[in-house]
């Protein structure tokens, strides 16, 4: 029975990768490779012209940008205090817990188990906004939109002991809860969108008011990326992960059926 599971989950698996992410990931490819990057003034020029026509706020376009982040409320990191205009930081609890256990003998041993427990998981809420060299105007990126894949670097890993944690002015006013017998310290991560930090962004440009919002694509089938990589390491990544996806459906389909012959 569990051999018969194996090759249905195989099978089924490698299927999923070819018919779904394969196709997915070599048009995300494609679709960042071949957009031409638009200017900001470029754009508010075509809402200008939408106007004349009274179409403006009923006017979408799909478009490539490129800029620096900018924030009017620029903020602190939790932990590491850095500047940042937009930052998803994450807490961890980390324990030791005994526990005694029977080994495949029926003898009995103890063992340390070492636990994260996450506590505390943020995302800043400020707006944040794109320019470019093209003037002064900003577009508003629509971070909190739902199918935004936001990929951004993260700049700070690292655990501290309990003892420690005297240097961090972020645990003058925490106070935690034991989650198992002791608490070894805690872990903090932070990923960070610096100011004036280059971004690429693809994603349906519209007008908010009068001022231009860049979001989720009314047509579901284009994505909408918020990333600090680059358009070269972008396409590079998304065409190594299509060819993975074949690879990997074709390899398990083969497996699969191997196994029914053998």
């Amino acid at each position: 029975m569990g051999r018969i599971v194996i090759i249905i989950l195989l099978i089924v698996g490698g299927l999923f990768a070819i018919v779904y992410l394969w196709p997915k990931f070599k048009n995300k490819s494609t679709e960042i490779k071949y957009m031409q990057t638009k200017k900001i003034s470029e754009l508010r020029e075509a809402f200008n012209q939408m106007q004349q026509s009274g179409l403006e706020q009923s006017y979408r376009e799909y478009v490539e940008l490129k800029g620096a982040a900018v924030s009017d409320q620029p903020i602190q990191t939790p932990f590491s205090n850095q500047p940042a205009v937009y930052c998803e930081s994450k807490l961890s609890q980390v324990t030791s817990e005994r526990e005694r256990y029977q080994d495949s003998e029926g003898n009995w041993q103890e063992r340390t188990n070492r636990r994260e427990n996450v506590i505390s998981d943020e995302k800043s809420s400020q707006y944040i906004y794109l320019k470019d060299s093209s003037g002064d105007e900003k577009v508003t990126i629509e971070l909190s939109a739902s199918g935004c894949s936001l990929d951004i670097q993260q700049t700070f890993d690292r655990f501290e002991p309990r003892n420690n944690l005297s240097n961090y002015s972020f645990f003058n006013t925490f106070s935690f809860s034991p989650y198992g017998s002791e608490t070894l310290g805690f872990r903090m991560t932070e990923k960070v969108i610096r100011p004036n930090q280059q971004m690429y962004i693809l994603g349906e440009a519209f007008l908010s008011g009068d001022e231009i919002h860049i979001g989720t694509p009314t047509d579901h089938g284009k994505p909408f990326i918020v990333t600090t990589k680059s358009e070269d390491d972008l396409v590079n990544a998304t065409g190594r992960n299509a060819v993975l996806a074949l690879a990997g459906g074709i390899a398990a389909i083969v497996v699969g059926v191997l196994m029914i012959i053998f």
